[in-house]
């Protein structure tokens, strides 16, 4: 009869050596045995003894080193000449069945260190998918776990992470162009859309997660580009200007450095507050009109706000001997042509060229009910969102327009009610950067990103932050995402800035990063009970992220490009294939 496997009594095979040295989260191990060292694999687990007979201590190896000395013939017995040194840092705690339990559970709590001269046996073979299979139970106490693919060191167990913690706590996914980041974001949304009530935004800056769109659950919009505005198809959205809050909507048209900058921006306000106090009073809504602030999303009319500054821009008042200019006169006249020039921009018609359907109060509650409804019968709860057409150097306002939205409509819902959402931030480091290097419309999204990163859990919404820079992100956005899914990073910046998000006894996992393959990663943080290297499991829909082959595609028989095609859609400014 074969013996059962117990994590508690390894065989001696296993056995590495015995500990000399014990430090705050750190211990050393000695081992004199060389055919015990070749065994031992930097970032492998091992498994002590402690004072108590019924927990152990789970660590990660994170040096090996082979040391000689010169034996002294008088005292020593020992003929190798040799005594090698295993630096592990401490992990976890593995406690052993309890009353009404009938297997060990692993705490990532170190409660007990190991004494000097403790047993130090690795976790390895079966032994090792006994170790990991019971991670999985803990974490999978959920009936529908987040699963990311199988461990690296033990394929045939599922690495799987509490779906709660990742979400509740923020997360990042980062890695370098080609690591198989994209395959890991869309792996995490296939899953989502899979769930009952699942509820998430994705913002796709380049299109490549349309594929996605095939799943049942999942749907996709596009902000209207210049060739919408005439006759938007259903999966158009508009983003009113009325929409942005009073600083979004001066960081888009203001220029701060015009000497009556604070007299535009002063008279804007007013002409803003006239404008949605009107509206306001046309529509009957008198609780609405006692309680409106600049920001509160009422529509209002643009031309009544350009006549009303235009009319100060003009203004005479009677002086000693007959009209003179009014105290504004000539101060608005490079303020109006500049709001002009944002208007009749088609790049901003999703913002500017509004029919009376994006003009109605009613609006907000249509935008609001395609972009936050969570899924049912006639609503996939995953949606898709396609900027790729919205200029650049407006996106981060533009984006965290939305983000703002959603997290205004959680903050007023009832705490009962409140049904949680994720946004996905897809290439982040370009509209979410270090506060040293953002412009004004950055600076605007950046107050949005960083409140809903502190303050978000409490009302349900949660961010998934994806980049190819970690370097170049927000710190303070980065700083409050406890989980992180790491890729390959080769560079020594990025590699730094995920290190510091790792708890100090993780740190050495930084120097794996450059040496993972493609579609594997490192997950570290709150939803995960064992840091761990997983191999992605390849999402049923895949975006249109693959790199291109250049060199087979140059050496294939010559394959035409619709050059005139391009052409015509780069002058139309639509895609549309004709």
């Amino acid at each position: 009869m074969q013996q059962r496997l117990d994590l508690f009594n390894i065989s001696s095979e296993h056995f590495v050596g015995y500990v000399n040295k014990v430090d705050s989260y750190r211990v050393n191990v000695s081992s004199s045995n060389d055919d015990q060292l070749r065994k031992v694999n930097v970032n492998g687990y091992v498994i002590m003894n402690t004072s108590d007979p019924n927990t152990r201590l789970v660590g990660r190896i994170d040096r090996v080193i082979r040391l000689e000395y010169d034996r002294d013939e008088t005292t020593s017995t020992d003929d190798s000449g040799v005594n090698n040194d295993i630096t592990i840092n401490a992990l976890g705690t593995l406690k052993g069945p309890r009353s009404g339990k009938e297997s060990p559970s692993f705490t990532r709590s170190v409660e007990n260190l190991p004494e000097i001269g403790a047993d130090c046996f690795l976790l390895y073979g079966e032994y090792l998918t006994l170790f990991t299979g019971l991670i999985a139970d803990e974490t999978a106490k959920s009936k529908t776990p987040l699963s990311l693919g199988t461990y690296t060191m033990a394929a045939n167990a599922h690495a799987l992470l509490d779906g709660n913690a990742f979400f509740q706590r923020h997360a990042m996914v980062v890695g370098s162009t080609g690591s198989g980041k994209s395959w890991t974001v869309a792996r995490i949304i296939e899953q989502v859309a899979g769930l009952n009530d699942s509820n998430m935004i994705v913002f796709d800056l380049h299109g490549e997660y349309e594929p996605l769109a095939a799943h049942p659950n999942i749907t996709r919009y596009r902000i209207a580009g210049p060739g919408d505005l005439e006759n938007p198809n259903e999966d158009v959205l508009f983003l009113p200007y009325w929409l942005l809050g009073y600083e979004d909507m001066l960081a888009l048209i203001l220029d701060r450095s015009d000497e009556n900058a604070p007299n535009q921006s002063m008279a804007f306000s007013n002409a803003v507050i006239s404008a949605k106090k009107t509206v306001l009073e046309n529509e009957g809504m008198v609780k609405e009109l006692d309680t409106f602030t600049i920001d509160s999303p009422v529509p209002y009319s643009l031309d009544d706000v350009v006549n009303a500054i235009t009319e100060l821009n003009e203004q005479k008042v009677q002086g000693k001997t007959g009209p003179v200019n009014g105290p504004f006169n000539g101060k608005f006249n490079r303020f109006l042509p500049r709001l002009q020039s944002k208007r009749s921009d088609r790049r901003h018609g999703f913002l500017f060229a509004l029919k009376q359907e994006q003009l109605a109060v009613n609006y907000l509650d249509y935008l609001v009910e395609k972009l936050m409804k969570a899924n049912d019968d006639r609503t996939p709860g995953v949606k898709i969102i396609d900027f790729s057409e919205v200029p650049s150097d407006i996106l981060p306002i533009v984006l965290s327009l939305v983000a703002r939205l959603v997290f205004q409509v959680q903050q007023w819902s009832a705490s009962s009610l409140r049904h949680p959402i994720a946004l996905v931030c897809d290439e982040a480091h370009l509209y979410l950067p270090n506060r040293m290097a953002a412009d004004a419309a950055e600076a605007r999204a950046l107050a949005h990103f960083e409140r809903i990163a502190k303050e978000g859990r409490k009302y349900g919404v949660s961010l998934l932050i994806i980049s190819q820079r970690p370097s170049e992100l927000n710190t303070t956005v980065m700083s409050q995402c406890n989980n992180v899914v790491a890729l390959r990073l080769s560079n020594q910046a990025d590699k730094s800035a995920v290190a510091n998000l790792l708890p100090e006894n993780l740190g050495g996992i930084q120097d794996q990063l450059p040496t993972l393959g493609v579609g594997e990663a490192i997950v570290v943080g709150d939803s995960c009970l064992l840091p761990s290297r997983i191999k992605i499991q390849k999402p049923e829909y895949q975006p249109n992220s693959g790199s291109v082959k250049f060199w087979d595609e140059w050496s294939k028989a010559a394959k035409q490009q619709n050059l005139a095609l391009a052409v015509q859609n780069l002058r139309r400014q639509n895609s549309g294939q004709e």
